[in-house]
This record gives C-alpha cells, sequence and structure tokens, in this order.
C-alpha cells in the first residue's frame, strides 16, 4: 500500500508509471472473486450449530451499528449525501479476515481456544463479510438509479434471490461433479469454482445486476465446501495461495489512488474523526452481542477489541465504488467515489496495525489457557493407598 502510495505521490516515478484503470479493475474483480470463495470455503456447518446464536449477533450487530454511525457522520459532518453515507458505513463495517485469522489461529495453537472465543470470531467472519457486501451492492444499486424509487427497491431484492438462486444451482452441480472417483480431483474443483466465480462477478456487471455477484458466489462456495466436507482442505490451500499472490497488488493499487495533492487537511480531519467515532461505537456493540453467551469479562474485552482490524475487504468495496462512480463519467459522482477510498484507505492504514497489535498482547493476557496432560494427570487424586 505505501508502494503505490509512492509511486503516485513521487513526482518523477508518477511522470512514469501508469496505471491503466481497465487493468486495476479486472484485477480487482478477479480478487473479488477469490475473496468471495475463501469466505464461503470458511463456512464450518459444524461450529455454526454450537455458537450459532453468537456467531450471527456478532457477525450482524456490529457491522450495522458501524454502518450507521458511519453515514451519520459523513452525511452531517462530510457533506456526503444519504445514499453514500450508507455505502461508506457499508465499507466500514466488516472486520479483516486477513489480519483476525492469522492472529486467531496462532492463539489457537497456542492453547487459547478453551471456550471458543477465536473459533467464534473466526465462524461469524463469512456472515459478517457478506451482510456488509449484500449492504453495499443495494447500496450502490440506489445511488445509481435506473428508474423509480419502487422499481430500484425491486430490483434489489430480485438481484439478491437472483444471486441465492444461480449460486445454489451452480453449488449443486459442483458438489456432485466431478464425481470423488476421478483422478487429480481438487484441480478439478478449483478449476470448476474459479471459473465460476469470476464468470459471476464479471457477467454480474455485464448485464448490469452488480447486487448478485457477492451471494452468488458465497452461496457456491459454501454449499460446495458443506458437500465435500474434509476433502476441502487442498482446494482451500490453493485458493489461499491465489488469494495472497492477488492481495499485494490490491493494496499497491489502493496506495496508487491515493494523491496527497487532492487531499485536504480538513478532509483528512473529518475522516479520522469519522473512523474513530464509528470504531468505538462498533467496540460497544461488540460487547453488547457477546453477552449472555457464556464468556467472562475478559473474554468479552477480547472480542470487543479483536473485531477491530480492517483491510481487504475494505480495499475491495472501496475500489468498486470508485469504479462504478467512475463509469458514470459524473466528476461529482468521482469525488464522492474518492471520498470513500480514502476512508478505506485511512481505515486500513490506522486499524490493521492497532487491531494485530492489541489481539496479540491481549489474548495471553484475557484468554484462557489449556492445561498441557502432565499437569491434569499431576493434579488428579492418587488411587494407590
Amino acid at each position: 500500500m505505501l508502494a503505490g502510495f509512492l509511486i503516485r505521490n513521487i513526482p518523477v516515478i508518477s511522470d512514469n508509471v501508469q496505471i491503466e484503470h481497465e487493468w486495476s479493475s479486472s484485477v480487482r474483480s478477479i480478487y473479488l472473486s477469490i475473496t468471495l470463495l475463501y469466505v464461503g470455503l470458511q463456512l464450518d456447518s459444524e461450529a455454526l450449530k454450537k455458537l450459532k446464536g453468537v456467531c450471527v449477533r456478532l457477525a450482524m450487530g456490529p457491522c450495522l451499528a458501524e454502518a450507521c454511525a458511519s453515514a451519520l457522520l459523513a452525511h452531517f459532518l462530510m457533506g456526503l449525501p444519504w445514499r453514500w453515507g450508507f455505502i461508506l458505513g457499508f465499507v466500514l463495517g466488516p472486520a479483516s479476515l486477513s489480519i483476525v485469522a492469522p492472529s486467531m489461529l496462532l492463539l489457537v495453537e497456542d492453547g487459547y481456544d478453551v471456550k471458543g472465543v477465536p473459533t467464534c470470531l473466526l465462524d461469524a467472519y463469512s456472515f459478517n463479510a457478506i451482510l456488509a457486501i449484500t449492504g453495499f451492492n443495494m447500496c450502490l444499486g440506489i445511488a445509481f438509479p435506473t428508474g423509480s424509487t419502487i422499481f430500484n427497491v425491486l430490483r434489489g431484492i430480485l438481484e439478491v434471490v437472483t444471486g441465492v438462486a444461480t449460486g445454489s444451482l451452480l453449488g449443486a452441480f459442483i458438489h456432485y461433479f466431478p464425481s470423488s472417483d476421478q483422478r487429480v480431483l481438487d484441480w478439478k474443483r478449483i478449476v470448476l469454482v474459479l471459473g465460476f466465480s469470476v464468470l459471476a462477478v464479471f457477467s454480474s456487471v455485464y448485464f448490469d445486476f452488480p447486487g448478485s455477484r457477492g451471494l452468488c458466489t458465497f452461496v457456491m462456495a459454501s454449499l460446495a465446501g458443506i458437500g465435500w466436507t474434509r476433502n476441502k482442505a487442498e482446494v482451500e490451500n490453493i485458493i489461499i495461495f491465489a488469494w495472497n499472490m492477488f492481495v499485494p497488488l490490491l493494496f499497491g493499487l489502493l496506495g496508487a489512488e491515493v494523491s496527497v495533492a487532492s487531499l485536504r487537511r480538513e478532509t483528512v480531519g473529518l475522516c479520522v474523526a469519522t473512523l474513530g467515532v464509528a470504531v468505538l461505537i462498533r467496540i460497544l456493540t461488540t460487547f453488547l452481542m457477546v453477552c449472555f453467551a457464556g464468556f467472562n469479562i475478559k473474554e468479552k474485552i477480547f472480542l470487543s477489541f479483536a473485531w477491530l482490524p480492517k483491510a481487504t475487504v475494505q480495499v475491495m468495496l472501496g475500489f468498486v465504488a470508485l469504479d462504478t462512480a467512475r463509469s458514470y463519467g459524473d466528476t461529482q459522482l468521482e469525488d464522492y467515489g474518492l471520498v470513500v477510498l480514502t476512508m478505506a484507505f485511512l481505515a486500513v492504514l490506522i486499524t490493521a496495525p492497532i487491531g494485530h497489535l492489541l489481539i496479540s498482547l491481549l489474548g495471553p493476557r484475557l484468554l484462557q489457557k489449556a492445561k498441557p496432560k502432565d499437569e491434569e494427570d499431576q493434579g488428579e487424586p492418587s488411587e494407590q493407598v
């Protein structure tokens, strides 16, 4: 991200290095496909049955609270229209899997998963991300209307239904084909899921149905992962490898879109203020959502701060908003899109390192660690006289 920022803002380099918007948009669309596949495959149906109430509350409550708070602040402090305020809210709403997941997995390996706190966060992420993406796409459709208000509302519902139905059909197809007795099964599954997800993302834009792409890919990946059960590990590893390859490109493109010359001190100050208040509301809402779930006060505090970092989803949705605004050729809409992308840039720059540091420091201090088997055996009374 900082490398892209320097390329854009150092005069000698910016004059000789030019990034085509069409190429950049295609890379981001492919990354969107891979991210949605990864989120769908990570869905654990068995874990959801155990912690379904907490996971749903944790996925919906903080995201919706921060989205509404960001929309309110963006409208009154930054002068954004309500529609763009809610677009910004759903861009900032989800947590980041790229920051949360590695930190949680390290805590699990060290034995800090006694009461399922890290597992709860990882299981809630899938619903958190798809809720934010669906809300973002619906607000984006309302912000760029093509008819009456009733028509746009019905169209948004139709996009959701179309995405779920198409994803269900594709997921059922991938579940049964290729059959489990074929050779090189994992690579055949990879080709199918990647091909269908990229096709869904690009075709939804071509047919002007952008709200269906996220749900279609997520539902397809979720159904395919549930059908593959334990045999999906190799597919997940390949998806993660592709995801890690595209992450540096995406963050570099984000930094290259931010120009120091176009930033004003007032804008940066208002963005930071909006982000700070919205994050504070998110932390308080997260604490309330995990109450009455069997967690003690230390675990509730950890969950509240661990659900803070932002990274990949913010970058992805911020670019979608800017690309959509640019496609209409309206200078005012492009300015709104740049404000949203600038907020995404600042959110990643501020919350990602702070969130990672808080998880690393608070995890060992606030979570219970499982006792080694040797200590448990020593603690048991001897049966010999």
